[in-house]
């Protein structure tokens, strides 16, 4: 089974990245289709748009979803390249490497709650209208969820979904590595940021498990801010391929909204660097191209469409979106409510699983929350991090002391143009802290960020990195981190196997994680089903549609079904 377990995952890496060959090629990317990297991310993102057009019709069932994955394979044979056959040894290293990851037997705490349930959902059925009316996982849209669904195939069913944050993560790393020894026009600035990241990344996030619906949107946004740097502080550039990476940068970020609005924040940085062209037009005639245009547009109005379908709303939750009172199945404006203060008192340290804080209006008011959060959320998760950060900054300011100054041809960066670039990223951190301050909610990227990019701004007028003569120094950081990784997730692993058989989350089930056992009535109401959990418990894989209480109306109208609110 373990043979299969890899196998399946290498077959789905391979039509990822013939998809993103298919996404390059229709709109003539030449630049970024040699880093096989960026080409698997931009595969996720092409699988992201078609499962969610597909989702209005059709369910994910097995035909839909081998199908899509023959589209994958043969558009990989037919538009890979030959020259980057090194490269695909490469990746297919990194894959191998880092499978450790993936082998895990408890899920994130969400999982079962509505990770899983919503993923099975699309599985089994087209698009619902109201179903944030059955359960608070309902009311959460993302598209990572959308692309779980496709990777549903016979005798892996469901416990493939994690090969989608295990791809992001495949695709990430071999998108820095091939962005340090194969992108000639990288700035040292770029070079500098994206070691740094390698290191961090790689020590911090080893555990897929705690990926959930927040990870893989912040490895996005650090493949933005890496592309965002060559932009901005490498003016060598040709006016031409400046547009063509702009245009990615502007995918890569609307991909990042579609796993998690809050990420709608760092459009701020593009917005920066498009005050820096000095022909806006010829940007504005390739973005306005239907090809181009549609890419950007068609994700952005699925997101906002299934808002509206699961809730009524058009961002959930923020209330003057809802149509509460126009549609019969939209959220009630008080659930509304009371869910927007929910889910910033959890923000805020104001709510977590065992407590809640007293008088929550008044906690909210201000910044009444500040003193509570210091003590219970950044004494805790945002010190660890910040930890983190500083030894990953030690570790690479040791690793060049001795190259200080030794380069002649240092490639600095003016001060003023560096503050004005850190200026977004302080204004992103004040909109980010004021609103949703968890590290969760897009705060490790703006944390790092925050407390790196001077440091980095330091060495880079300092050292100039240079393949051939740092070449050593180069692979002793990547070497490092995949020791890191996998050592971290060989004594996880070990702990794992030996929890009982008798208890949650062992590894009876190896290679394939821990699944709780759900008992469920089938409720059905005017030949319409779903299915009701038993003694309080999660979802998990109940069959879909699954619901945890009877409080609800359920009807058919135009082929569609709609759940209305009984309360």
């Amino acid at each position: 089974m373990l043979i299969l377990f890899i196998f399946l995952s290498f077959i789905c890496l391979i039509s990822c990245l013939g998809f993103g060959f298919l996404f390059c090629n229709v709109n003539k990317i030449n630049h970024y289709n040699k880093n096989i990297g960026l080409v698997g991310i931009l595969g996720l993102f092409l699988l992201s748009v078609i499962s969610s057009l597909s989702h209005l019709f059709l369910p994910h069932g097995y035909i839909h979803n081998i199908i899509l994955l023959f589209i994958g394979i043969i558009s990989f044979i037919y538009f890979k390249k030959k020259k980057e056959y090194n490269f695909y040894k490469i990746i297919s290293f990194i894959f191998l490497l880092l499978f450790i990851g993936i082998l895990i037997s408890k899920n994130n705490e969400d999982f079962g709650y509505y990770h899983l349930t919503n993923s099975l959902q699309f599985t089994q059925h087209k698009i619902q209208f109201g179903l944030g009316n059955l359960s608070h996982g309902f009311k959460h849209i993302t598209s990572l969820f959308l692309i779980n669904s496709i990777f549903y195939f016979p005798i892996t069913e469901h416990y493939l979904f994690n090969i989608t944050n295990y791809l992001f993560l495949v695709f990430f790393i071999s998108f820095l590595i091939y962005e340090i020894f194969n992108n000639k026009i990288i700035n040292n600035f770029s070079k500098n940021l994206i070691l740094i990241i390698l290191f961090l990344f790689l020590i911090k996030f080893t555990r897929l498990s705690e990926y959930g619906t927040d990870i893989a949107g912040q490895i996005l946004i650090f493949i933005s801010i890496i592309i965002s740097s060559e932009l901005y502080f490498n003016k060598s550039i040709q006016s031409k391929l400046k547009i063509e990476i702009y245009y990615i940068n502007i995918v890569i970020l609307i991909f990042a909204i579609t796993t998690k609005v809050v990420f709608l924040i760092y459009f701020l940085i593009p917005a920066l660097i498009f005050l820096e062209f000095k022909n806006k037009k010829i940007f504005f005639n390739y973005l306005f191209k239907i090809k181009n245009l549609l890419f950007i547009l068609i994700p952005i109005a699925l997101l906002i469409f299934f808002n509206f379908a699961s809730t009524g709303c058009l961002l959930y939750p923020v209330k003057f979106t809802c149509f509460s009172n126009t549609f019969e199945w939209a959220l009630n404006q008080n659930t509304v409510s009371v869910m927007s203060n929910h889910y910033e008192l959890w923000a805020k340290a104001g709510r977590g699983p065992t407590y809640k804080v007293d008088n929550p209006e008044i906690y909210l008011n201000n910044l009444n929350w500040l003193s509570h959060w210091i003590s219970n959320y950044f004494f805790t998760k945002v010190t660890d991090f910040i930890g983190v950060i500083f030894v990953s900054i030690l570790f690479y300011y040791i690793l060049n002391i001795n190259n200080f100054k030794k380069n002649k041809n240092l490639s600095k960066i003016d001060v003023n143009k560096f503050l004005k670039f850190y200026f977004i990223f302080i204004v992103i951190f004040l909109i980010w802290f004021l609103n949703f301050p968890t590290l969760r909610y897009a705060g490790y990227v703006i944390f790092f960020l925050t407390l790196s990019l001077p440091f980095i701004f330091f060495i880079n007028n300092r050292i100039s990195l240079s393949i051939n003569r740092d070449r050593k120094k180069i692979f002793t950081i990547i070497f490092l981190c995949f020791f890191i990784f996998v050592s971290k997730n060989i004594v996880r692993m070990n702990k794992e196997f030996k929890i009982p058989e008798i208890n949650h989350h062992n590894f009876k089930n190896f290679p394939f994680f821990w699944v709780d056992k759900v008992n469920y009535n089938k409720i059905v109401r005017d030949d319409l089903s779903v299915y009701m959990v038993k003694d309080g418990k999660m979802c998990w894989n109940t069959p879909p549609t699954c619901v945890r209480n009877e409080n609800f109306i359920m009807k058919k109208k135009y082929g569609y079904k709609f759940y209305f609110d009984n309360q």
